[in-house]
């Protein structure tokens, strides 16, 4: 995939280079700190690195030339087909039909 910077900004590839990295490593950061959340219990904590992974993960999605809405629309599809082809989680608790309703309800589909 060829990278293409938003609303035709420059940028050199060497900075591409150093924010793709710079937020891959905030991602990898987000996954700790949820590690440790979950480990103290914090739901306050478990929430925070939740809303930073989501964050980091959109932005790094932006970067690579994949548009907001974009990204909404496949993780809603992606939930929709999980919940239909029987995933462990769906059979267990109904996380994905929970998730595809959420969307559905706040206008994300």
């Amino acid at each position: 995939m060829t990278y293409v910077p938003p609303f035709g900004q420059s940028q050199t590839l060497a900075r591409h280079l150093k924010i793709m990295d710079w937020l891959k490593a905030e991602l990898v950061g987000g996954v700790a700190a949820l590690f440790k959340a979950v480990a103290l219990s914090s739901q306050d904590a478990m929430t925070d690195a939740l809303a930073s992974i989501v964050l980091t993960t959109y932005v790094l999605g932006r970067r690579l030339g994949v548009p907001f809405a974009q990204i909404e629309a496949r993780v809603a599809m992606r939930a929709r087909e999980l919940a239909l082809s029987g995933h462990e989680v769906e059979r267990a608790y109904g996380d994905l039909s929970a998730l595809e309703q959420h969307f559905e309800t706040h206008g994300n589909t």
